[in-house]
């Protein structure tokens, strides 16, 4: 089948600022980071409609390669595999973004963690709504993208899947989102108003990936709601994984690298309680830094 003519795109993207007036308008005092401003969709309205019309008819396969360009999609079967586990190294140093409690404190060692971004454009809303997003239409899926199913990419889709469709952990509240809108949506039916609201966000260490830093200064911070977590998972198109849980800490930190030019980043922690009774394992916790949102409510800051 022959590719579609799709409109010449002129003038400004009425696409991408309905997703942004959405934000501007539920969170008018909240910046928009620029990690999210990148991430909207370039689709017009024209080619909203004449994609709907492909997917709704079902003939999305046909057009894969013109839908992930158009869209600004992730369709490369060779991405890497985001699989970020829980880990230590010799001498207490972290090597992940994940790491114990204890090693959580002023002095402590940390090889910063590279933070490959593979992130694409989201969706307008009402195309992410058309498309089934479930383990059991995943075959689907993979072939309407034109995914190989033994391919990077369908492994990095299937975990997606499986973190979004599995069952909440005790004391945590979830939800996976396709779009900008159901994110802030989710943040505030859980946090309140947006009066209430604060969002940190810090970029990824860049040049200084897999160097070694100093915890030079670990604050906590308190708050009368537990803190919510919007990370980015693996998916052709932009995917917000939400969550929350009861007992968790926030800490502020500053981390010195101890190489060469010394550069100090801003960085927060999570530190998460363990729900599983049989474990004597300490909390666990991770930094939240790169694409992760952390939404805060902001009362009782000291």
């Amino acid at each position: 089948m022959e590719a579609i003519a799709l409109p010449t795109v002129t003038g400004r993207n009425e696409v991408a600022e309905m997703q942004l007036n959405f934000w501007k308008e539920k969170l008018p005092t909240v910046q928009i980071p620029e990690t999210v401003a990148a991430s909207t969709s370039p689709l017009t309205q024209e080619e909203v409609n004449t994609f709907a019309k492909i997917i709704k008819d079902g003939n999305l396969r046909f057009h894969a390669i013109q839908f992930c360009n158009s869209a600004n999609l992730l369709c490369d079967e060779s991405v890497k595999l985001m699989n970020h586990q829980i880990t230590k190294c010799p001498g207490g140093e972290i090597s992940n973004i994940f790491f114990s409690a204890e090693e959580l404190r002023e002095g402590g060692k940390i090889t910063l963690p590279d933070l490959y971004s593979p992130w694409k454009a989201f969706l307008p809303r009402n195309l992410s709504q058309m498309i089934r997003f479930s383990t059991g239409a995943l075959s689907n899926v993979l072939s309407s993208f034109g995914i190989s199913e033994r391919s990077n990419m369908a492994m990095n889709m299937n975990m997606t899947l499986s973190g979004c469709e599995s069952k909440p952990q005790q004391g945590e509240i979830k939800l996976c989102s396709p779009s900008i809108q159901g994110m802030i949506e989710f943040v505030l039916s859980n946090l309140g108003s947006s009066d209430n609201v604060e969002l940190v966000f810090h970029p990824a260490f860049k040049a200084d990936s897999g160097k070694k830093a100093r915890m030079s200064k670990v604050v906590e911070r308190l708050s009368n709601r537990p803190p919510l977590a919007c990370h980015r998972f693996v998916y052709p198109y932009g995917m917000f994984y939400c969550h929350s849980f009861s007992g968790t800490s926030t800490f502020t930190m500053e981390l010195e690298v101890l190489e060469n030019n010394g550069n100090i980043y801003n960085a927060t922690a999570l530190c998460h309680p363990n729900t599983n009774r049989h474990s004597k394992e300490s909390p666990y916790c991770h930094l939240f830094v790169g694409d992760s949102l952390l939404w805060l409510t902001k009362e009782k800051h000291y």
